[in-house]
């Protein structure tokens, strides 16, 4: 941009902010101010992020074809696997996970049928740094739900030894 479009619109946007704040006192000025730089402030550093990436992690015997978190879709496992996807929004105080399970081409050549599944659990616990939200399929379609600030799951231990792969 040319100097002098540059200084015509700084001389513009001078005297926009004279003529708009020309009658309000400089104490409501600076309280307005303020106010500004503290919604900022709080927005930008101190409010709990609500966005994540989901992280699935199958401990079953049959494919997950697809699950959902609230409606936001986090891929498809395979037997054992794991996989995940990113950028949802992910607040609120509960949690839907609906997942349809596939199968293996021996599972349907034994007549296995594709199943559709949910459950509703709370929100777990988040803080400021955790940026995944773990989605453990367990057996008896049963789901364990835990956030963290990685890739790894706090409770993969414990799980794939309560859980372990049958080879």
């Amino acid at each position: 941009m040319p100097s002098n479009a540059r200084g015509i619109l700084t001389m513009l946007g001078r005297w926009v902010f004279r003529r708009v704040f020309r009658g309000v006192p400089t104490w409501i000025q600076v309280v307005g101010v303020l106010a500004i730089l503290a919604y900022v402030g709080w927005y930008n550093f101190l409010r709990m992020p609500e966005g994540g990436s989901l992280r699935g992690h199958s401990y079953i015997d049959r494919p997950i074809y697809s699950y959902w978190v609230n409606d936001n879709w986090g891929g498809n496992l395979a037997a054992f696997g794991g996989g995940a996807t990113c950028c949802w929004s992910l607040g609120g105080g509960s949690v839907e996970v609906v997942w349809i399970l596939s199968m293996s081409k021996k599972q349907q050549e034994q007549g296995m049928e594709q199943e559709r599944h949910s459950v509703t659990l709370p929100m777990p616990e988040r803080s400021r740094e955790d940026r995944y939200l773990h989605v453990h399929f367990l057996p008896k379609n049963r789901v364990e739900l835990v956030w963290s600030p990685d890739f790894g799951s706090p409770l993969t231990d414990k799980l794939e030894q309560e859980y372990p792969r049958d080879g």
